[in-house]
């Protein structure tokens, strides 16, 4: 059993020495970009396929609700309001979302060009792309809490779907 223990302690070492991390600060800032440019997409994918299913099956769910008992329609019409606040909420902060993407990829290529051309030292484009970092960590958060709002209201339209 140890023996066991001891080569898969081995091969997870060999697994994370073989993924190389970014070293420089044009590796770093490259790496950072590839993950706002991968949450760009998410972004977009959510948008365009997800986005416009939900608001079918609400408008479907919602047309439901007149053939629902009176005990069952407040439950059913609070989760669907629930529903459709995450909807709005993410019609309202996509834009504002992609906004920021837009300008923080600009901003990994200014600082990537800055870093490149040593106008700025290695120290402070570490500083810069902390912050840069930040941002695209609240982005990804952001994205993440949608992801999970806009599935949830997905499985709600399913479970009412299948209840009529």
């Amino acid at each position: 059993m140890r023996t066991i223990k001891t080569i898969a302690a081995l091969a997870c070492i060999l697994l994370v020495s073989c993924h190389s991390q970014p070293t420089t600060s044009v590796e770093k800032i490259e790496a950072l970009k590839k993950q706002v440019q991968s949450d760009a997409k998410a972004l977009q994918d959510l948008d365009d396929t997800y986005f416009p299913k939900l608001q079918q099956d609400f408008l479907y769910c919602d047309s439901l609700l007149q053939y629902l008992p009176a005990e069952q329609v407040d439950a059913d019409f609070a989760q669907l309001n629930l529903a459709q606040a995450y909807m709005g909420q993410f019609g309202d902060v996509k834009p504002m979302m992609q906004h920021k993407m837009d300008y923080l990829l600009l901003q990994l290529d200014r600082l990537k060009s800055d870093a490149e051309s040593h106008y700025l030292s290695d120290s402070l484009v570490l500083v810069y792309l902390e912050t840069e970092q930040r941002v695209a960590d609240t982005i990804h958060a952001q994205l993440e809490y949608f992801q999970t709002r806009l599935q949830g209201s997905e499985e709600t339209f399913d479970k009412l779907k299948k209840s009529n």
